[in-house]
């Protein structure tokens, strides 16, 4: 799940939303504030929640005439630990760090204690090119297509790269008033599903060109064209999953008892799948027990 927040130059988020993202997301927490007149970037990293909040927000209060970011984990792949809290660094270069919210596909070895996302900054993208490679166009989509269901913010200070920020799938978050985006709507403490937004990403800012009868589809994990095609003829009723945004048909979450097809999280109770909370000790066989006594699809 996490929560991925993005602030833009001379704003600073509001102390709530991120405490209530702290809740939601309790696995360990991080920050990076971009210092463009000492060419340097501030990156902390803790267990405990206060004492995020509370050096971002004294840090942020100091500094703000670059990109920030905060983070908060909802643990998915590798420990608990504060080696794998948000952000890391990209090729372990400190001029550029990357902070994600989802899940990405990749191969970690068994005895690999990283996270996806710290396999992704220490190795994959540094072998795309580092954050140049994101001012390719080639490059860009084929990284958003990648990530489809995730976000992932890149903050730098690397004179070689064109923009301060970069921010791959802004269409699947959300900015509120201030101008700070939100990867998704757990940093509201009755949240009920992630949100989508009309902001796109890789700028210096974000502006709003989001077309939303069709932008949708370039960031579903089914098939982009029949998924659109059928949601626009009105054939096919699909939800958006609330942990990886994939879009899964009323028919799939039938068969799959109630459960993402792609991440496996509970539509029920709103859980990843070894969270779920549904009542049942069995996981799935419980949903599958559930089905057959409501004879309802969920």
């Amino acid at each position: 799940m996490c929560m991925l927040c993005v602030i833009p130059p001379g704003v600073t988020p509001d102390r709530d939303k991120l405490e209530n993202s702290a809740l939601n997301n309790p696995h360990g927490f991080g920050f990076a504030i971009a210092v463009p007149s000492e060419n340097r970037i501030i990156v902390e990293k803790s267990m405990n929640p206060d004492e995020s909040i509370n050096r971002f927000l004294a840090q942020r209060a100091i500094y703000q005439d670059g990109y920030a970011m905060w983070h908060a984990r909802f643990a998915t792949h590798g420990s608990r630990t504060l080696e794998n809290c948000h952000p890391f660094a990209v090729g372990h270069d400190d001029r550029t760090y990357l902070g994600h919210n989802g899940i990405l596909s990749i191969s970690i070895p068994d005895k690999d204690d990283r996270s996806d996302t710290k396999v992704f900054a220490e190795e994959l993208l540094p072998r795309l090119g580092g954050v140049t490679s994101l001012d390719d166009d080639f490059i860009w989509d084929m990284l958003e297509d990648y990530t489809s269901g995730s976000k992932v913010c890149v903050i730098t200070v690397d004179p070689a790269a064109k923009h301060p920020m970069y921010l791959l799938n802004a269409d699947s978050g959300k900015e509120d008033e201030s101008g700070v985006w939100w990867s998704n709507d757990t940093c509201n403490l009755g949240y009920s599903s992630y949100a989508t937004s009309n902001v796109t990403g890789r700028y210096a800012g974000w502006y709003n060109d989001y077309d939303d009868e069709h932008a949708w589809a370039g960031y579903n994990k089914l098939s982009k064209d029949t998924i659109k095609q059928d949601k626009l003829d009105n054939e096919l009723e699909v939800q958006e999953c609330f942990n990886c945004n994939a879009w899964v048909s009323e028919a799939d979450l039938w068969e799959s008892m109630g459960t993402c097809t792609w991440c496996g999280s509970c539509f029920d109770c709103e859980n990843v799948a070894e969270l779920c909370q549904c009542g049942y000790p069995n996981g799935r066989v419980g949903h599958t027990n559930k089905l057959e006594q409501d004879a309802i699809p969920f």
